[in-house]
């Protein structure tokens, strides 16, 4: 009975730290804005006005990611970014505001099953 009561315990613990299926609607950006490298109020605000990386959000957007950032998940809801495992799937929303469904994993990085826009 004892290694039944094991075995079940083992079992809870090992699923606790599994991935776990989110939906969170959130904004498509990138890494460098939304962790404040080239602005300080994590949005595209402060490169906008320098006409240097683009005249709009998409336009900043796809510029951080060319010279090196990273697609993200900014949940402005629960003040959070998320870094995505699989980023090419919302490269066609960048800037844009849409519903992600995924599984979330270690460190809370999202592997997207699917996006759509909001």
């Amino acid at each position: 009975m004892r290694a039944v009561a094991c075995l079940i315990i083992s079992s809870s613990l090992a699923l606790a730290g599994a991935e776990r299926v989110v939906v969170i609607t959130g904004e498509v950006s990138d890494s460098q804005c939304a962790f404040n490298v080239h602005s300080s109020g994590s949005s595209h605000d402060d490169v906008i006005k320098t006409n240097i990386l683009g005249h709009t959000p998409e336009e900043c957007t796809r510029s951080c990611v060319r010279l090196g950032g990273k697609y993200v998940l900014v949940d402005s809801l629960h003040k959070k970014v998320y870094h995505l495992a699989n980023p090419a799937l919302v490269e066609a929303f960048a800037a844009k505001k849409v519903r992600i469904k995924a599984m979330r994993g270690e460190n809370d990085v999202l592997s997207i099953t699917s996006v759509e826009p909001q």
